[in-house]
């Protein structure tokens, strides 16, 4: 990944199509926040993101729950197992283009590889992994500027989320008696939700010399069950952040975030054994709140004029789950952008 990275940081500058467009080190929002900025007319921009997020343990409401308890036979869950662990690794691509000053369009493809780690109720050392990998949902959206002036701006995001992602991912399962079979796996491991999802965003930044402040809150909803005779529940988000200028090179951020997603409507045609384990039940929704750290390069000059890298941190400090679930660990963000102009053309 970070070769690939380092690749298109170098490459962009020797295409000789236009010069990378420089602004501050805040001049965009913390790498975890997408849709921020619009562009001029004619502009270009280019975008890479790595994401990598962790979860382990589980928890009902806001009680941890031990795996041991969620796989007793007398407990109250008697599940036939639990997940132990798992991990989400997400390269996402982006294009945005300016159609005029004011509107412009951006599309997002993601590829997802996720892993899961499960324990069987027979012990601890009956265990195994299922995994999956593809392409997610499409994001095809617009970001229109409702009002700009010199130090701050309010932007619209509005689009559509496109099913291009798998509902109905299958992997190896290990049975309690040991045998194999090849089977859908749990919602949380599905890569799409299935259906067309309108989105919307509505954010506001403020600058000034050395400091920045901004929020976003947004939406997508499901509005219908998918083939699999399920609709995954809509989410919303807000977020507050706020960025310092260190130099024409750096800044550093601190971000909140909210999250709130919704339980699952219906259920997926292809699960036979709700009691299999948890990642199979309909009670997957949520609330979060985290809290983030970041740093956001810019090259101000020279042959990689334009070329901006951003990290992001973002560690969970409230989690709520209806049912049981595995806790969110960590998300870290590895993030490439180049703006440029195709000044033969516009």
């Amino acid at each position: 990944m970070f070769k690939f990275l380092l690749s298109l940081f170098l490459l962009m500058p020797s295409v000789g199509l236009a010069d990378g467009i420089v602004g501050k080190p805040d001049s965009h929002s913390p790498i975890g926040v997408m849709g921020d900025h619009t562009h001029k007319k004619g502009e270009l921009m280019f975008s890479y993101r790595y994401m990598r997020m962790e979860m382990s343990d589980l928890q009902d409401a806001s009680h941890d729950i031990s795996r041991k308890d969620a796989v007793s036979s007398t407990g109250s869950y008697k599940f036939m197992n639990t997940p132990i662990k798992m991990h989400t690794n997400m390269h996402m691509f982006g294009g945005m283009y300016g159609i005029n000053n004011r509107l412009t369009g951006m599309v997002m493809f993601p590829f997802i590889n996720k892993k899961m780690q499960v324990r069987q109720r027979a012990g601890d050392k009956k265990r195994f992994t299922v995994s999956t990998r593809g392409l997610g949902d499409v994001k095809l959206t617009g970001l229109y500027t409702l009002k700009k002036n010199i130090n701050s701006s309010w932007l619209l995001n509005f689009g559509i989320s496109i099913p291009t992602g798998e509902t109905n991912a299958k992997d190896v399962m290990v049975m309690m008696n040991g045998s194999h079979t090849h089977s859908t796996l749990g919602y949380g491991m599905q890569l799409g939700s299935g259906t067309y999802d309108p989105i919307l965003k509505i954010g506001y930044r403020k600058k000034w010399n050395k400091i920045s402040l901004g929020w976003q809150t947004s939406g997508i909803w499901r509005l219908y069950q998918n083939s699999d005779n399920y609709h995954i529940g809509d989410e919303y988000k807000g977020t507050l952040y706020s960025a310092f200028v260190l130099n024409d090179w750096i800044s550093f951020s601190g971000r909140v975030d909210g999250k709130w997603v919704r339980k699952i409507s219906g259920a997926h045609a292809h699960h036979s054994n709700m009691l299999m384990s948890p990642v199979f039940s309909k009670d997957q929704g949520h609330r979060k709140v985290n809290i983030s750290g970041g740093i956001n390069f810019i090259i101000p000059r020279g042959e990689l004029k334009g070329q901006r890298l951003a990290l992001e941190y973002n560690n969970p400090i409230y989690q709520y789950y209806d049912g049981l679930q595995m806790k969110s660990d960590k998300t870290v963000t590895l993030g490439w952008q180049y703006a440029f102009t195709f000044k033969d053309l516009f």
